[in-house]
């Protein structure tokens, strides 16, 4: 029976040609699927996950506009209308956490978990800022100059939201300049850390409102402008930054593939 990751993201083109359950398998993997939204910042973490890590991955839009998430359909797969969720043949798993875990595992490069105990500990931490500090504040941003436009064209932008969640952001962003000092990445090594925090500064330079927050920081500017010519860390050609969306793929609902041409 086909369910919504094999209607939104086949493993299969329609001649047939492709891998995963069914087709020819590459390195034992079978074609990840993934759903989930391009202005979610756990979809772009696990697509760059897939880029980083060597993984193929298809991926298809999940309509949390009309809260798809919540129907019938999907919470027969993800009783508790978890997203982003990815499938690997028969396997099935949702949310950010598990799944950056099963493509860390699962892939080709090196962890990006590093193994040193206290370097891992600084990953943790600014991970943990990232989502419980800079993320709040970016969605606010994401929902008022980007998301409630996709629902209402018309609908008028709450200036005060956005100037709250700037403002807020501020020290934020301070503090990961200061983090990364001279260092290529954010905890020296690139690790998980760079790809929540890559995410996170992708949707708010679309927002509009991140300009200034971003290039006025020469750490983070720096940062943030080497990842468009970064290789994975799988020691594939894929530069996962070049499949973060645009505004316009927002807009048009639309989410990359990952495609791994020189296995």
């Amino acid at each position: 029976m086909m369910d919504l990751f094999d209607k939104r993201a086949p493993t299969s083109d329609a001649d047939g040609e492709g891998y995963g359950s069914s087709g020819e398998m590459k390195k034992t993997q079978y074609m990840l699927q993934l759903l989930g939204t391009p202005w979610d910042p756990d979809t772009l973490k696990c697509i760059l996950a897939a880029a980083e890590q060597g993984m193929e991955l298809k991926s298809g839009y999940l309509d949390t506009l009309a809260d798809e998430q919540d129907s019938e359909e999907y919470r027969e797969l993800f009783e508790f209308g978890t997203y982003p969720s990815l499938k690997e043949s028969d396997y099935t798993l949702a949310g950010v956490t598990g799944i950056l875990a099963f493509i860390n595992a699962r892939g080709l490069g090196y962890s990006l978990t590093p193994k040193n105990i206290t370097v891992a500990a600084v990953q943790d931490f600014w991970i943990d800022v990232a989502i419980t500090e800079a993320t709040p504040n970016i969605q606010a941003l994401v929902q008022e100059k980007v998301v409630n436009q996709l629902k209402d064209p018309n609908c008028a932008v709450d200036m005060l939201v956005c100037a709250a969640a700037k403002e807020n952001l501020v020290p934020i962003l301070d503090a990961l300049d200061k983090q990364i000092g001279d260092d290529p990445y954010i905890i020296g090594k690139y690790s998980f850390a760079d790809i929540h925090w890559t995410a996170l500064i992708h949707l708010l330079l679309l927002t509009g409102e991140g300009a200034d927050l971003v290039q006025q920081r020469s750490q983070i500017n720096r940062w943030y402008s080497s990842l468009a010519t970064r290789k994975s860390n799988s020691g594939q050609s894929i530069v996962s930054f070049s499949l973060l969306p645009s505004l316009e793929d927002i807009k048009n609902k639309k989410l990359s593939y990952v495609v791994i041409d020189d296995f």
